[in-house]
């Protein structure tokens, strides 16, 4: 699979071939374009927002963004996948907070971020749960759910820089930051995770208060894990680390271990924007007109076939 946050320039050359045939009117070349990206943005705000609806609403949002202003891409000023997910970064960085981001981003302000877990509720008259796909799915929730208890920026360098690996140059590019203040974040946001995981999480230590099998009752009666919507069968492409193609290096063990948990959560497979696409692409309008009418016409499921205006 490709993966745009690899050094390989001839990967990127790919991506400006691609974008100059669509800007030409080849439907096909957009479409390859798009199926590049779409996957990797969405486990982006996936990871961003915790919700995987949410997150297929945010990749269609930010693909209608980046079509619009596709022809506005200059190659002599950036790598394209510095301008795309500089797009993306922007888009979630300064997208409305949900509850949920609302209800972790008042813990971690008020508190300090080791002592979340004494504020769950005593779970303790709760049987174990049994089922291991409500497990599985309980941890991917909490996995995806302690990262709101970062600032936005924090979680985003996070992602990029711990869970995708992505070097210090191409996300301070992508931030727009220095590469010492990526590292910087990088660093401070690891470890509060790591943390917390290393101090709370009977993943990491048996003897730890917090078990998935405990928090599964609760986490159903509150309505934030649904049996028959279930995160973990959503269509995947194995784990974030078979994806990337990495094997964890024992650096320390608490690192290693953080990264273990996050990096063997699922790459899921984005929403099928290409058949979005297709559906859209009856209705011509010029550039100009694109960002108004895809603001009209959105909540229509009705889009446009990009082209230049001559």
């Amino acid at each position: 699979m490709h993966n745009p946050f690899q050094e390989k320039i001839e990967e990127h050359e790919s991506d400006v071939d691609y974008i100059k045939r669509a800007l030409e009117g080849d439907a096909a070349a957009l479409e390859a374009l798009i199926l590049r990206h779409q996957s990797w943005i969405f486990n982006i705000a996936l990871n961003m927002t915790g919700n995987i609806h949410r997150a297929e609403d945010i990749t269609q949002e930010i693909l209608i963004k980046t079509i619009a202003k596709l022809s506005t891409y200059d190659q002599k000023k950036a790598a394209f996948r510095t301008w795309l997910y500089r797009i993306v970064v922007n888009h979630v960085i300064n997208m409305k907070e949900s509850k949920k981001e609302q209800f972790f981003a008042a813990y971690a302000e008020n508190l300090d971020f080791a002592t979340f877990s004494l504020n769950l509720p005593d779970t303790k008259k709760h049987a174990p749960m049994r089922d291991k796909e409500i497990i599985d799915e309980t941890k991917n929730y909490c996995t995806l759910c302690i990262l709101l208890c970062l600032t936005r920026m924090e979680r985003m360098v996070l992602i990029l820089g711990a869970i995708f690996d992505v070097t210090d140059r191409i996300g301070a590019e992508i931030c727009d930051i220095s590469r010492a203040n990526f590292r910087k974040i990088l660093s401070r946001s690891r470890k509060k995770v790591a943390d917390y995981f290393q101090n709370n999480c009977s993943l990491f230590d048996e003897h730890n208060p917090c078990k998935c099998s405990e928090q599964v009752s609760y986490l159903i009666q509150l309505g934030m894990i649904k049996p028959g919507d279930m995160n973990i069968k959503h269509d995947s492409m194995g784990t974030i680390r078979t994806v990337l193609g990495k094997t964890i290096i024992d650096i320390e063990n608490s690192y290693s271990e953080f990264l273990k948990l996050y990096q063997e959560q699922p790459f899921f497979k984005g929403p099928d924007m290409v058949s979005w696409l297709k559906d859209f692409s009856e209705t011509q309008v010029s550039e100009t007109q694109c960002t108004e009418t895809c603001r009209t016409n959105y909540p229509a499921k009705r889009g446009y076939k990009l082209r230049r205006d001559k």
